[in-house]
């Protein structure tokens, strides 16, 4: 825990102090619906995080992008399309988990016999 808060610490430091030289009041705003939304995909793994963050992050960019050749996208569509792609994340686990479960109780059952 407290090398997680030293990190958060030296992340908000390098806005403040790189980007922007003064602290202004919400720098770091939807910092933290964008990290409970990589932990929840990610599922707490450190590397379903690493994935997961790296694809917020291309969201994140293809949608400035988006936003810039197309003006007509707003910011709110590309928060809309992320929480779309968390929703479908979601689901999709529900969906194959009892397959997957199954298999391997399967699996794991005819190692036991053995």
């Amino acid at each position: 825990m407290l090398i997680s808060g030293a990190l958060a610490g030296l992340m908000g430091i390098n806005v403040v102090m790189g980007e922007q030289t003064r602290l202004l009041l919400d720098f770091a705003g939807g910092a933290g619906f964008v990290g409970i939304a990589v932990a929840l995909m990610g599922r707490g793994h450190p590397i379903g995080i690493i994935l997961a963050s790296m694809l917020f992050g291309l969201l994140y960019q293809g949608g400035a992008e988006l936003a810039f050749e197309i003006p007509t996208i707003s910011r709110d569509m590309i928060v809309v399309i992320q929480a779309l792609v968390i929703l479908f994340a979601g689901a999709l686990e529900h969906m194959f988990r009892p397959a997957v479960v199954a298999f391997f109780d399967r699996f794991s059952s005819n190692t036991a016999e053995a």
